[in-house]
């Protein structure tokens, strides 16, 4: 399958031998598993990923059944990434005031390579077919997501990620997808910085193209709300979620912080808790990361908050944008571990870590959409008000779409 344009995304070969993509833009991280090593990782658990290895693009099915629903046609190829002097027009771009205040990000953290999947999302809409005229995103030619918000006589009408409106006729259409992860922070909101300079923005990237790999393999189509370095407010990225109404919507960061010492990982899950899908996947996530971090040895540390919990400012309210902004998509937020702790950060920048860790929130989701588990961690509510400060409109600059 040909993704959507991904601009000056770090493109991963899949390597249908190694069940791996290759790696790309490397963090200081050991080199991939050796073919066995990563087989046998694609191999185990659930059922996830077929018996035998990846097909290529050329033996890819265009249709596949996911969560036993009937077949459904994952819509029509889009374009390879054009060359820049073929883009189209730059758009034009109407600057709107936008107020909103977001809720903080959640954690700190970290960086390192990121994977690229060959994930297409489900339904493809070329920009000249009928189509509603709001609702799904458009993919710039540069790999940014825009969520459409109308049609004019001129393309579509799209919001920027720093909340301004654009009207282009580049780029392609995605409307319909299992499920939007979220690469927390990016640009200039870096997020959590480990002792050694490892960015929690970079490694949430990476983490996250983790995911989308081992979801494209089991079937099921996924959106990245950001592929590259990029800012975006916390409004911006659940607009995406909005605007694609996915099965469920992760925001993926590693924390910063604690110094207390404990034998396991200080995971932290925080979920909407106005929807019980969320809570049951924030404790299927919890149950499936801790167990897989459990099997790599480093020092620990973490807080009373360690397990799945909802945070809640003086309100009542849920703190977190994420879960605030996208009312009726289960949202959760993952706290791997903390970045900010040396012992950890090693670990959370090796490779073979870094492919666990997005393993566990693969085999988490489907889990959780194929099953009635419970999960567990669970923990009460708490009241938190504290604000990072970060997160919101003020100081956006758009990149380049």
């Amino acid at each position: 399958m040909v993704r959507p344009p991904v601009g000056e995304r770090t493109v991963l070969t899949a390597d249908v031998d190694s069940a791996e993509p290759s790696a790309g833009r490397a963090l200081a991280a050991p080199s991939a598993p050796d073919a066995s090593e990563v087989v046998e990782l694609a191999l185990a658990d659930l059922g996830m990923i077929p018996d035998e290895a990846p097909a290529t693009d050329d033996e890819a099915d265009p249709e596949v059944e996911v969560l036993g629903a009937t077949e459904r046609s994952l819509g029509a190829a889009v374009e390879d990434e054009p060359e820049a002097a073929s883009t189209t027009e730059t758009p034009t771009t109407t600057t709107t005031s936008t107020t909103t205040t977001a809720a903080p990000t959640t954690t700190t953290t970290t960086t390192t390579a990121t994977p690229t999947t060959t994930t297409e999302p489900e339904v493809v809409v070329p920009i000249d077919d009928e189509a509603p005229d709001t609702g799904g995103v458009l993919i710039s030619p540069r790999g940014i997501v825009l969520p459409v918000v109308g049609r004019s006589s001129n393309g579509w009408r799209a919001m920027t990620p720093c909340g301004n409106e654009v009207t282009t006729d580049a780029g392609d259409r995605v409307v319909s997808v299992d499920f939007v992860i979220d690469p927390g922070h990016g640009g200039s909101e870096t997020g959590a910085v480990s002792p050694g300079g490892t960015l929690e923005s970079d490694l949430n990237l990476r983490i996250a193209e983790i995911v989308e790999w081992y979801l494209d393999r089991a079937g099921y189509s996924v959106l990245l709300t950001r592929t590259s370095d990029i800012r975006m407010p916390l409004r911006s990225r659940a607009e995406i979620a909005n605007a694609m109404q996915p099965r469920a919507f992760i925001s993926i960061h590693h924390n910063g912080g604690a110094t207390r010492r404990q034998s396991t990982p200080g995971t932290e899950m925080f979920v909407d808790g106005g929807n019980p899908e969320a809570k049951r996947l924030g404790g299927i996530l919890f149950e499936e990361l801790t167990n897989r971090l459990s099997a790599f040895d480093a020092e620990w540390v973490g807080t009373v908050h360690n397990g799945v919990s909802t945070r809640l400012n003086d309100n009542g309210d849920d703190l977190y944008g994420i879960h605030r902004f996208t009312p009726g998509v289960p949202s959760v937020i993952t706290e791997a571990g903390y970045l900010s702790n040396a012992s950890e950060a090693a670990l959370f920048t090796d490779n073979d870590v870094q492919w666990a860790h997005g393993r566990a929130i693969a085999d988490g989701l489907v889990r959780w959409a194929t099953s009635a588990d419970a999960g567990s961690g669970y923990l009460a509510d708490f009241v938190d008000p504290t604000s990072s400060g970060t997160g919101g409109f003020q100081g956006c600059v758009d990149p380049a779409l």
